[in-house]
């Protein structure tokens, strides 16, 4: 035989599987609330709380990241500046273009 549960049938009984009122069901559903709010509370102070301890890790890695992320960008711009000559060079000397390609892989 097949029961249907209806789901305000299991939503509104308590631990004794009896029926709630439905001033106790609120009660029940406002201390579940209260519950989760202080869970969640707790939660963002525990998440303040590392975040305040590890901020000095942080900050070293945003530093040693600036570094490499500006050594990049000179990089970048050296190369960028050398196929800018290179381009003028080879227009104002008449390179041949193999030439010109075998000087920029380098």
């Amino acid at each position: 035989m097949i029961t249907i549960v209806n789901r305000n049938d299991r939503d509104t009984q308590n631990d004794a599987g009896e029926k709630l009122s439905r001033s106790d069901y609120r009660k029940q559903q406002r201390a579940q609330k209260e519950a989760f709010e202080k869970r969640d509370r707790e939660r963002m102070r525990a998440e303040q709380r590392y975040a305040k301890t590890h901020a000095e890790v942080n900050q070293q890695t945003d530093q040693v990241s600036q570094e490499l992320s500006e050594r990049k960008r000179q990089r970048l711009g050296r190369r960028l500046n050398w196929a800018i000559f290179l381009a003028k060079f080879r227009y104002y000397r008449g390179l041949s273009r193999s030439v010109f390609c075998r000087i920029l892989t380098l």
